[in-house]
């Protein structure tokens, strides 16, 4: 009779057995892992660089027919003194003056007369509750991108949100045409809150007033906004823009800068200080 000498694995074996399992085991988890995140990533990096690319062309393509320009926020702005040109950062309003307006002391726009300082409105969409914002300043007085007359460093080039976190873009376009050839010239305002992290639209019939919108108003725009912000080069009329956004789950970014020519001449700078 023949004896089976096959005694299986030792308690010892077993135990060196499960060990070299459970660090496969791991590794083979911890390369998934990494895989399925690395795809993650790169799914919503495809999706934010899609988005961004969507929102940079909604804003220029309305840029590039640009009639009229306001800008609210915060930028450095020129005062001459003594034949002297200084830039200051300020907060405010900047738009084109009307040939009746005048300067003060600060460069700030003084209604025609000298009965007060130029003021837009602001107004939440719907049309209720109207707030002036002021002072208003000359746009062609901001530090251009284009401006090699003073030192600076880049950044005290850009307009960015003003103290309450937040930057509007008014512009004037034409939208369409009238069956008589006339354009018609819609208002649109992008509004960058920056503590939300996103871009609202609203448009309404031409208007002189800037729209603060909200989600509430269903006009979101663009989400995981990360930066905002513009320069100008009334000389040239070019608006540039940076537009970033990051995926807030996994921290993916892409980020757009950009410069819009408009086609119509002067919008920038219609007017020559005397």
């Amino acid at each position: 009779m023949k004896k089976n000498n096959n005694k299986g694995f030792t308690f010892i074996e077993l135990v060196l057995y499960i060990g070299i399992l459970s660090v496969f085991m791991v590794a083979v988890t911890s390369l998934v892992g990494t895989v399925v995140s690395s795809n993650r990533k790169m799914t919503n990096r495809k999706k934010i660089q899609n988005e961004a690319g969507e929102t940079y062309d909604t804003i220029s393509d309305m840029i590039m027919g640009a009639t009229d320009v306001k800008i609210l926020g915060s930028a450095y702005v020129a005062t001459t003194s003594a034949g002297v040109t200084s830039y200051s950062p300020v907060s405010g309003v900047f738009i084109v003056p009307d040939d009746t307006d005048t300067k003060g002391s600060g460069g700030e726009l003084i209604s025609a007369g000298g009965i007060g300082r130029r003021t837009v409105y602001i107004e939440k969409a719907g049309g209720a509750g109207l707030t002036p914002k002021g002072p208003c300043y000359d746009i062609a007085d901001m530090k251009s991108f284009g401006d090699v007359t003073s030192p600076s460093t880049d950044d005290t080039t850009y307009i960015i949100p003003d103290d309450s976190g937040k930057l509007y873009l008014k512009v004037d376009y034409a939208s369409a045409l009238q069956s008589n050839g006339d354009s018609v010239i819609t208002t649109c305002t992008i509004t960058y809150d920056k503590t939300e992290k996103k871009l609202y639209v609203f448009k309404t019939p031409q208007s002189d007033r800037i729209t603060d919108a909200s989600e509430a108003d269903g006009t979101v725009l663009c989400k995981d906004v990360k930066d905002f912000k513009l320069q100008i080069n009334p000389d040239e009329d070019s608006i540039a823009i940076t537009l970033e956004l990051e995926d807030s789950t996994t921290a993916a970014s892409y980020k757009i800068n950009g410069v819009v020519g408009i086609r119509n001449s002067y919008v920038l700078k219609k007017h020559t200080w005397d």
